[in-house]
């Protein structure tokens, strides 16, 4: 005698499995999208880098420069320490402004608290037991 699948189960295994594929292709664009975020940074700031210093020579794939000059940052002089710290400002600029805008305009629109927003009218008022005043109180 063999067990019966039912119908249920089969729909259950399929909304899994659409759920899981769902979650994996969402982990793999956001963790790609970091990881080209990330050389995109070290690309503007070795090409700002390279250019800030005169030796446009040193820019060549894979455009990693200025994070090799970072790794020397103590050795090298005050001039290439201020362009490796000034190559490294405009692409944390654009990061910041990218991370706040996902932020701001990521969230889910919400509706106002307690339904609409908008005053009530005197018959609005009366009609949930607010008593107005016309003159001020004898306080």
């Amino acid at each position: 005698m063999s067990i019966r699948m039912f119908p249920t189960y089969e729909r259950s295994r399929q909304v899994v499995r659409r759920i899981i594929v769902g979650m994996v292709v969402k982990v793999s664009v956001c963790v790609g999208a970091v990881v080209a975020g990330a050389y995109g940074w070290v690309l503007m700031a070795s090409l700002i880098f390279c250019f800030g210093v005169h030796h446009h020579e040193l820019l060549e794939f894979p455009y990693t420069q200025w994070a090799e000059a970072a790794s020397l940052f103590h050795t090298v002089s005050w001039q290439v320490k201020m362009w490796i710290i000034t190559a490294a400002v405009p692409p944390s600029a654009v990061v910041l402004i990218a991370l706040t805008t996902l932020v701001r305009f990521g969230r889910p629109l919400t509706r106002p608290l307690y339904g609409a927003s908008e005053w009530a009218d005197l018959g609005q008022m009366k009609a949930g037991d607010v008593q107005t005043r016309h003159k001020p109180s004898d306080f």
